[in-house]
């Protein structure tokens, strides 16, 4: 197997004590992609509430869920790196558009000329080339080590297996299991993590009560999302071995019909129904007016920013200016056509976006503003 510690780029000397993964770990965490997602929305979009869950907070209870289910099962002597799986799991959402999965699903339908949008492999594309632009010699974005790029691309929590094997190589394709322990780790907790705290925020939405979750669910696992993480934590400290991540077979029904309660009742709520059709005209029309904008000026950045006065124009066009050598060097390349390209960047930009920043743009673009 290839190191898993190599880069793009080699660093000679981390500094401060840190090893390879603790570099990955920082470099997330400081990472304006990260940043991003504490306005990026689970389900429940552009929410009043303070307390719904951004991906930004998923994100840190999967680092954190899996730090702890690396080191119970690195004292039973499984050889796992808590730092590694701390970094895999907070890095591992930095692809998603806004608006959550309806958003995934619209940017994949506009973007199916280019192969796609999934939030797994665009996560990697965030951090091998768009994240971190520099102004000169080859894209390397964040600079990863190839361990945690992997477990990025690779972590696909849509994923009914409750039982996973390292893959015995790294695949950067995301349609495979993480060549890691620590990978495999994360892509089991991010269904963990994600199920009871969405359960959570639906009782608090009064989409439902918490009488309503199934008998033998809140029997056995709990309604709160303290109980539901603890009951899958242990099932899977207790399950798990060197080769095998794994649930018991008790705790995988389980996880089964929780999953399928959570998709009927939550996800397929006629309000949340509603939200995601709102979403689709909403993108569908940003999507439309950003791609005459790089028809029309392609790479000449200071037409995006002349008008000042529109602050969706000037964040569009430094985000381009920023990604000149990939846009305008290295990606024409790989694409055949120039519309392409333009729609790789357009692509590309409405992923970065906020749920926030995409209502003030709308209201900034189409709606009238008031002379009086």
């Amino acid at each position: 197997m290839r190191d898993l510690r190599t880069r793009a780029e080699p660093i000679p000397n981390l500094g401060l004590g840190r090893d390879d993964f603790d570099r990955d770990y920082t470099a997330i965490l400081y990472s304006h992609a990260f940043r991003r997602l504490r306005h990026k929305t689970q389900v429940f979009f552009y929410p009043e509430s303070d307390h719904v869950c951004t991906r930004l907070d998923h994100s840190l209870y999967v680092a954190a869920i899996s730090d702890l289910v690396c080191k119970n099962l690195r004292s039973r002597g499984i050889d796992c790196n808590p730092t590694l799986a701390r970094a895999i799991g907070i890095g591992h959402d930095l692809g998603h558009a806004p608006f959550g999965h309806a958003g995934q699903e619209i940017l994949n339908r506009l973007a199916k000329d280019i192969d796609g949008f999934a939030h797994e492999r665009h996560g990697l594309r965030i951090v091998e080339k768009i994240d971190k632009p520099r102004a000169q010699g080859p894209v390397i974005g964040l600079n990863l080590t190839l361990a945690v790029r992997d477990g990025i691309v690779n972590h696909y929590g849509e994923d009914p297996s409750t039982s996973i094997s390292p893959a015995d190589s790294p695949k950067l394709d995301g349609r495979s299991y993480p060549c890691t322990v620590e990978g495999c780790i994360v892509r089991l907790v991010d269904k963990i993590a994600y199920l009871g705290r969405d359960l959570e925020d639906a009782v608090d939405a009064t989409l439902l009560k918490e009488s309503d979750v199934p008998g033998e669910i809140a029997a056995i696992i709990g309604t709160r999302n303290g109980e539901i993480v603890d009951y899958f934590v242990g099932d899977i400290i207790d399950n798990s071995d060197a080769d095998r991540i794994s649930l018991s077979e008790t705790a995988s029904k389980l996880m089964g019909k929780m999953t399928k309660f959570n998709q009927e009742v939550i996800y397929g709520h006629k309000i949340i129904e509603s939200y995601k059709q709102k979403t689709r005209h909403i993108l569908d029309t940003l999507f439309d007016w950003l791609m005459e904008r790089v028809h029309e000026f392609e790479d000449r950045v200071d037409l995006y920013m002349q008008d000042k006065s529109l602050r969706l124009m000037c964040v569009f066009g430094k985000f381009i200016g920023d990604r000149s050598i990939l846009y305008f060097e290295e990606e024409p390349k790989t694409l055949s056509r120039k519309g392409d390209l333009h729609k790789r960047i357009v692509i590309d930009f409405m992923s970065t976006l906020t749920d926030n920043f995409v209502f003030q743009s709308c209201s900034e673009l189409f709606l009238p503003k008031s002379i009086i």
